[in-house]
């Protein structure tokens, strides 16, 4: 089985700017969800080198049960999980590299504001999970030396398939 179609289930996802001190983001660059469909997204227009590291961060808010669906997916020509974040049935929050997948241990669907991010790198596949400034988990094995691919499509709130 895998994660029901569509993108959040009533979960208003809030992506910002890395930095932030207030407890919850302003409101430029945000980004509401409130209904889990198949046509609530946003695709990001400009494309992505290749890269080697990455950390991505975002505000969340969520009080769906279960899963809270896809808030950040990047697909490549043949590859649809390069890179996503992923929430699905009662599973924990997941980060899948090249289909490569790292449960990460967020706890984020308490419907209170939460600043989360995941760095990764190529060299042995290392990552780190921080959630609210505190880092809740880190591994390696993640899809190690595989570096990510340039000239996907970059969508927030959806999954992608190809």
């Amino acid at each position: 089985a895998g994660p029901p179609p569509g993108g959040q289930r009533g979960v208003p996802a809030h992506l910002h700017p890395a930095g932030q001190k207030d407890n919850r983001p302003p409101d430029r660059f945000q980004l509401t969800f409130p209904l889990r469909t198949n046509y609530m997204y946003a695709k990001v227009k400009k494309s992505l080198p290749e890269m080697y590291a990455f950390s991505v961060c975002m505000w969340m808010k969520s009080s769906a049960s279960p899963g809270m669906g896809t808030p950040f997916s990047y697909a490549v020509p043949g590859q649809a999980n390069e890179l996503v974040l992923i929430e699905w049935g009662n599973n924990p929050m997941e980060i899948l590299i090249n289909d490569k997948v790292a449960k990460l241990p967020f706890v984020i669907n308490d419907g209170k504001w939460h600043h989360i991010c995941v760095t990764w790198t190529t060299r042995d596949g290392v990552w780190e999970a921080y959630q609210d400034g505190t880092q809740t988990g880190s591994g390696e094995n993640l899809a190690p030396y595989h570096p990510i691919k340039p000239q996907g499509v970059l969508v927030l709130g959806q999954e992608q398939v190809r």
